[in-house]
């Protein structure tokens, strides 16, 4: 099975916004959200549909921080057949075009 991958980035969002914006951003790449918790700004789904699928998971965890941004956390897994790789940039590049402007940091892993 393949490694996870992390990324993490900054919006200017509250967080409740930004869970919108991942919602969002989750639908348009026809996600099945499996669980989420608005409180605690986590979400759970996976991407890949099919029998002979590369089925990926995206782990979300929206962490409010005192400056009134909110940083995002994805953690990327293989489900089946080793998963999709591009299935978490594909994601992030969602959300910073929902977003528009209101990313204002990108921290790597």
């Amino acid at each position: 099975m393949a490694a996870e991958k992390r990324a993490r980035r900054i919006y200017s969002l509250a967080p409740t916004q930004l869970f919108g914006v991942c919602v969002t951003a989750l639908g348009q790449l026809k996600a099945t959200i499996d669980r989420h918790d608005v409180e605690r700004g986590a979400i759970v789904a996976t991407l890949g549909a099919g029998p002979l699928a590369a089925v990926s998971e995206l782990s979300l965890a929206l962490l409010p921080r005192d400056d009134g941004q909110t940083e995002l956390v994805v953690t990327w897994r293989a489900r089946r057949r080793a998963g999709d790789r591009r299935v978490l940039s594909a994601f992030l590049d969602s959300v910073d075009a929902l977003a528009g402007q209101e990313r204002t940091g990108i921290i790597r892993e």
